[in-house]
């Protein structure tokens, strides 16, 4: 609040001063104008007195036209019938008429359409207008300084929350979000680390399952072959014992369920079904590039690393919005990191039934003979050697597509890696 103190101040400052000027101009305006009227009555009086005319043409070089009276009657006592004088009331004016023995012989009633009130509506209105200039004013830096921003950071919790990677907030000179900015940028480095961390956990977690249920798996197979030996009694020269061969049956069975779950163990990816529940809604594919390239153009140029996005139509699809993003936030990734840094292109289109979404970028990196394995949990290509990352990432976009009812497969191509979504 402090740092707004001096702006407080010159507001207050601003209105006293534009009030006592009004106000002074006001008095000013209203004296004037009574003070103009009232010398105006007392030279058309004394032209009556002379005269009997009640031309006012000898006056306007002298006074101003809402000085001169816009009525003017005579009364004089010898008449039937005359006006009760008002003595000012509604704009109207009474002056006694003087006979020469110093006698009243009438007077005049001098009548105003408008009265000095009116220079005073104008300057209310000029008042209420300066009143409003500030408060516009207060009104389009509220909405540049607090407003805009603030909608421009609305999405980023939520992108968070979702776990979609993003390049952060970038850092404005802005005071009142330069903390909140700061802070939501080392949430997202933390929580970009946790991640990492959490996949090297997943990662060595599966290799420490799998030494595990590999040194199970042989022992339960030779146990099997200890019940089946038993169970025809080849210790016993080929007679099986009724009683020994019950016992073997079911330690033949146990070792079937042991060797059961450890088969589970290892084709089991590390526990790393995702419980992903889709939502399901309407969108437009523009709406994916708008969010792509709020992501991604301001960090590629950055990088200096050629980005395009070609939309052909814009159909609308039915889907998860935030998963779909969500993946393709996992593939650009891996184009930033596994490419040769010489183009990303991102080309999204209908055909029959189907959206396609393709994202391709230069540098293959990878042998025709991997490209089976890249979905994989925990496998890592041969390009991934000094590079971050726990081999989750793709197999968890695969299984969040393939559970919106697509697909997503890899190319190689003249130089050029190529995934391709499919919904």
């Amino acid at each position: 609040m402090k740092q707004y103190r001096k702006y407080i101040l010159a507001a207050v400052l601003y209105f006293v001063i534009c009030g006592t000027v009004l106000y002074f101009l006001g008095s000013g305006l209203t004296k004037n104008t009574a003070n103009n009227r009232t010398a105006f009555m007392n030279r058309m009086t004394a032209q009556i007195n002379e005269t009997g005319s009640t031309s006012t043409d000898s006056f306007e070089n002298t006074f101003a036209q809402e000085d001169i009276a816009d009525t003017i009657e005579v009364t004089y006592f010898n008449e039937s019938s005359f006006p009760t004088p008002s003595n000012g009331s509604n704009n109207t004016y009474v002056w006694l008429l003087q006979g020469e023995n110093g006698s009243t012989k009438g007077f005049v009633t001098y009548t105003y359409n408008s009265g000095p009130n009116a220079k005073v509506i104008v300057l209310i209105e000029a008042a209420l207008l300066i009143s409003v200039v500030p408060l516009i004013i207060f009104a389009v830096i509220v909405d540049r300084k607090i407003l805009r921003p603030f909608r421009d950071f609305s999405e980023y919790p939520e992108k968070l929350s979702k776990g979609i990677s993003t390049e952060g907030i970038p850092e404005t000179k802005n005071r009142l979000f330069g903390k909140y900015v700061w802070g939501m940028n080392m949430l997202n480095e933390k929580l970009e680390a946790d991640r990492r961390q959490i996949g090297r956990l997943l990662y060595d977690r599966k290799q420490f399952v799998s030494v595990i249920a590999h040194g199970i798996k042989t022992p339960a197979a030779n146990i099997k072959l200890y019940s089946e030996a038993i169970e025809t009694g080849l210790y016993r020269d080929g007679v099986p014992d009724e009683k020994d061969k019950e016992i073997a049956q079911k330690i033949g069975k146990n070792a079937d369920d042991i060797a059961k779950l450890v088969s589970e163990m290892l084709d089991d990816p590390g526990s790393l079904k995702s419980s992903y529940e889709p939502e399901i809604n309407s969108f437009y594919l523009a709406d994916i590039k708008s969010r792509v390239a709020d992501d991604f153009s301001n960090r590629l140029k950055v990088s200096n690393i050629p980005f395009s996005i070609e939309l052909q139509g814009n159909p609308m699809v039915t889907s998860d919005f935030e998963a779909v993003v969500r993946c393709i936030t996992q593939i650009m990734e891996n184009a930033i990191k596994y490419g040769d840094g010489t183009g990303i292109a991102m080309k999204m289109y209908r055909q029959d039934d189907m959206t396609f979404i393709s994202i391709r970028n230069n540098g293959t990196s990878l042998s025709e003979s991997e490209i089976p394995f890249v979905f994989n949990c925990y496998w890592r290509g041969s390009n991934s050697d000094g590079k971050e990352g726990s081999g989750i990432g793709l197999f968890e976009a695969r299984s969040i597509i393939r559970t919106l009812g697509g697909d997503i497969m890899m190319r190689i191509e003249d130089n050029t890696t190529e995934v391709l979504i499919y919904l």
